[in-house]
């Protein structure tokens, strides 16, 4: 960090703690118009100030004013308010440290742009929660926000609306020379001509994504990866599409040809299969309820539901809908167990999911407070999407169903729409200020009516589809480009907006207008990511582009396919199919899963899995421990014989199935070893490496013995390899 830099973090200090002068003031300006690199530190400094500062709750809390009865007594406050008192606690240097930020957004703005000052307005009566000084109301703090303006927030009780500075416009972060990234890292704009519109094939969407990198590596001076080979490219397809890896059969008959490996029909035929449904269904339910098993929420169902709306290829928007719009019982209706999951706490974590999965935005944060950077979500915006599901409850209910033995089927949960809650149509909630306010349903400046009538989850889906910023679609797409490459256009991935930088914006611009041309096509999105030029390169960096390294914080660019590690998924499936590949099971006892196989699996991944019990059920899968361990973790003593029994296999050539006429030489066992485990042939290295082990062992071992062992090393040598637990 330079000088000039620690000065700013020093003066940024001083103004967050309220002990700025008003020389430090002045300085502090200057160093923030002196440099974009400065601009970038101080907003990262005061937002990470600012949430540390409503995260902690510094300030004792304190009871607002309430209306009073005609018996003098203050009345309650709603339900909903009783449940989120405990944020209305506060820190007092808000207002000073607030109240520095303007002075300085002011004298940066007369100096930036000297010809357009701040415009005032006159406060309307009421007030408002961005006033300095707030009297007493105890009479009608009350107030009915059933519209919200153009930007998404309330400024009605402005003292000043003044404009924010552009903070949506700095520049990306620097690289580690110090200079200044060029890639255009301005918020995705629906404003953009749309490239798709009417009939467009596959081949023009490939198109438009390989020009738009090819010229994003320009402007960077980057130099693509070389093409990855067939067996690097197969192995992450596989990982990519179905959740596992391809046996040796699917390796062979890849790789059989004389010519090149049709990539694009290889691309289709997994595209089509019921295993890429059944891995997106997996995926799916996680994201949709979490991996922790929850009494409320039937998986299966929930899965079995996913799975086919994606064989089906149902358009997602439809998908999206059924999901947010479902009703009944959760083992009849898959889609219901969704909400069950996240109707505790008056719908909160229905609102962020739903707002976090599927719109790409993360309105938690705006839950007690409006967004301290984009003026477009406001704490109001949070309350207006939750008010879609007021009316929305989950029961558990026991039904009499006849012909049964007693009359009656087991307790069910099951999510029902009470149009006649006695609450009444508008949702209220509590600033920070303590005032109670009161919003109706509203999407897409749409807002609906306080009929009690109407079903509000129906007329989200409405909205959703007719979105004119097309959220659900630009979610998806950005999803399912870090599905493929590990990174998206914004980080994180579900959090897009004016305040998150986009690497690419024309080209997730042009890919949400394909995807909603296409009709919501996810099995065609699939296809254009995969069939596209950067996607066939191999994960391997070369000097041309060394500074695409997202890993330490750069903009991605794509001129690689990034390296991440497998999901505790993705290992299972694995390591159970490279050991019954590498025995020469049949080909259908290894590619299908059984009901007590996905228990087990189930089982196995909720040893990863933290539930963090916040309001908005967040939780988290990490695995990080070694292959070892998790073989140990699946039934150690049953992979163990397994893998002995697959290395006796490898070198008799029985395989129960194929018997081979002679028994296999210490290189063909090592080869197929190294193909059913890491998709590719052995080394010369390991090679080597193998035949002083076999020495070793036939000196020590009877003989027969030493080639089998031998063997069985190899096999947990290469599943404990980095090299398996990660897709490349």
């Amino acid at each position: 960090m330079n000088s000039s830099e620690q000065e700013l973090l020093h003066l940024t200090n001083l103004m967050l703690e309220d002990q700025l002068s008003a020389a430090q003031g002045r300085r502090l300006a200057e160093l923030l118009k002196a440099s974009p690199v400065n601009m970038r530190l101080y907003v990262d400094l005061v937002e990470l100030h600012g949430q540390l500062m409503w995260d902690a709750g510094l300030a004792p809390v304190f009871e607002p004013h309430r209306p009073k009865s005609s018996t003098g007594r203050k009345k309650a406050p709603a339900p909903e308010v009783q449940q989120r008192r405990r944020w209305s606690g506060r820190a007092i240097s808000a207002s000073a440290a607030g109240a520095v930020l303007v002075l300085i957004g002011l004298a940066f703005a007369f100096t930036q742009f000297p010809d357009q000052p701040p415009q005032f307005v006159q406060p309307e009566p009421g007030g408002g929660d961005n006033r300095p000084d707030v009297p007493d109301q105890s009479d009608a703090p009350l107030v009915a926000d059933s519209r919200l303006d153009s930007s998404g927030s309330d400024n009605s009780g402005d003292v000043a609306a003044i404009k924010p500075l552009p903070l949506n416009n700095l520049p990306d972060r620097p690289d580690g020379n110090g200079d200044v990234r060029t890639a255009d890292a301005s918020a995705a704009s629906t404003d953009r001509p749309s490239p798709f519109q009417g009939e467009f094939s596959d081949e023009d969407v490939v198109a438009f994504i390989d020009a738009q990198l090819q010229k994003s590596w320009d402007d960077n001076g980057l130099q693509p990866s070389r093409r990855a080979d067939d067996t690097e490219w197969l192995r992450r397809a596989y990982l990519s599409f179905v959740g596992r890896i391809p046996t040796l059969g699917e390796t062979d008959r890849f790789t059989a040809g004389t010519g090149p490996a049709d990539r694009g029909r290889l691309v289709h035929d997994l595209a089509e299969s019921a295993a890429r449904a059944e891995n997106l269904a997996e995926i799916w339910a996680n994201l949709l309820v979490g991996r922790s098993p929850r009494t409320e929420v039937n998986r299966d169902a929930l899965q079995d539901f996913l799975k086919d709306e994606f064989v089906h290829n149902s358009p997602w928007i439809d998908t999206v809908g059924k999901l947010i719009s479902a009703e009944g019982r959760n083992d009849r209706n898959g889609a219901t167990n969704f909400l069950l999951a996240h109707l505790n706490n008056d719908a909160t974590p229905a609102t962020a999911v739903t707002a976090r999965l599927f719109l790409g935005e993360q309105l938690q944060c705006v839950q007690c407070h409006d967004h301290p950077f984009d003026k477009g979500i406001s704490q109001k915006s949070y309350w207006a999407l939750n008010a879609f599901f007021k009316h929305t409850h989950r029961v558990t209910r026991t039904e009499t169903v006849p012909g049964t033995t007693d009359g009656s089927d087991p307790q069910t949960r099951q999510v029902v729409e009470l149009l006649d809650d006695r609450e009444g149509g508008m949702t209220h909630y509590e600033t920070l200020r303590g005032e109670v306010r009161a919003v109706l349903p509203e999407f897409d400046s749409v807002a609906l009516t306080a009929d009690q009538k109407v079903n509000r989850r129906q007329e989200l889906v409405r909205l959703l589809a007719a979105d004119s910023e097309a959220r659900v679609g630009r979610a998806m797409v950005n999803r399912m480009w870090a599905h493929f490459f590990s990174y998206g256009f914004t980080r994180p991935i579900d959090d897009i907006g004016p305040h998150v930088p986009v690497s690419h914006p024309e080209l997730l611009d042009g890919l949400t207008s394909a995807f909603v041309e296409s009709g919501y096509d996810v099995r065609r999105l699939m296809t254009w990511i995969a069939m596209c030029r950067a996607w066939q390169l191999s994960s391997e960096g070369i000097a041309g582009n060394v500074p695409d390294d997202p890993d330490s914080g750069e903009t991605p660019m794509f001129s690689r396919v990034y390296v991440r590690r497998m999901t505790p998924e993705q290992v299972y499936r694995s390591i159970r199919v490279a050991i019954r590949a590498a025995a020469d099971a049949s080909p259908r006892s290894i590619t299908t899963e059984s009901e007590s196989d996905a228990e087990h699996r189930r089982y196995w991944v909720a040893q990863f899995v933290r539930d963090y019990e916040t309001d908005e059920n967040d939780e988290s899968a990490e695995f990080d421990g070694t292959v070892a361990q998790a073989l140990v973790m699946m039934n150690g003593e049953e992979i163990e014989k397994a893998i002995r029994e697959a290395s006796l296999l490898i070198v008799s050539g029985d395989s129960g199935t194929n018997r081979r006429t002679r028994e296999a030489s210490p290189m063909e066992a090592l080869n197929r070893v190294s193909l059913a485990l890491l998709t590719r042939p052995p080394t010369n290295d390991e090679q080597r490496a193998f035949r002083a082990h076999l020495r070793d062992m036939s000196g020590s071992v009877p003989a027969g013995e030493a080639l089998p062992l031998a063997v069985e090393d190899m096999l947990w040598a290469y599943l404990n390899s980095s090299e398996f637990m990660l897709v490349h």
